[in-house]
């Protein structure tokens, strides 16, 4: 009986839309392992502890703990808290940090502690950083001042050093 109540909830939490509103729903789903779920149907939310991986498509997060957070009819997710040594990664880049906070609606990710966020070479480190999927960033210095990498984007060589000339 209790593995049939722990399948149901487990099909309840995949089967669900990312974000909710008049936005497009996406149907690609979100495959969550840990070593540990724990669901409060009283609280709309589910937790993963011990060695979290949670993948949607290309993109990955990792970390120690993982919260889903629902609406309050528990048909779309409204937010994913990720916690301790947080990894993630995507095909636009990756990001390290103590806490990471995904709002699906939004298309937003914040990263918060020793926040890192890479794409290709250039690097970006602050305390909080908030990146959109239209590729906005915003970082803010607490403890640590912002830093930034930037490597200039190089031209095509191909052509040079070649020796051709026109």
């Amino acid at each position: 009986m209790r593995l049939m109540k722990f399948l149901l909830i487990f099909l309840l939490l995949f089967s669900l839309p990312v974000s909710g509103g008049t936005k497009k729903k996406s149907s690609i789903p979100i495959v969550v392992e840990s070593q540990k779920l724990a669901y409060n149907q009283q609280k709309h939310m589910a937790v993963y502890i011990g060695n979290v991986i949670a993948q949607r498509g290309k993109t990955i997060m990792k970390g120690d703990k993982l919260i889903i957070y629902f609406d309050p009819a528990d048909r779309y997710i409204e937010k994913i808290e990720v916690i301790g040594h947080v990894y993630m990664k995507d095909p636009r880049g990756e990001g390290w940090c103590n806490k990471l906070y995904y709002y699906p609606a939004e298309e937003k990710v914040v990263l918060i502690g020793n926040a890192k966020l890479k794409q290709e070479k250039n690097l970006v480190i602050g305390d909080k950083v908030i990146a959109y999927k239209d590729g906005r960033v915003t970082v803010e210095g607490i403890k640590q001042k912002v830093k930034t990498v930037i490597y200039p984007e190089e031209k095509n060589r191909s052509f040079l050093e070649s020796g051709k000339s026109n």
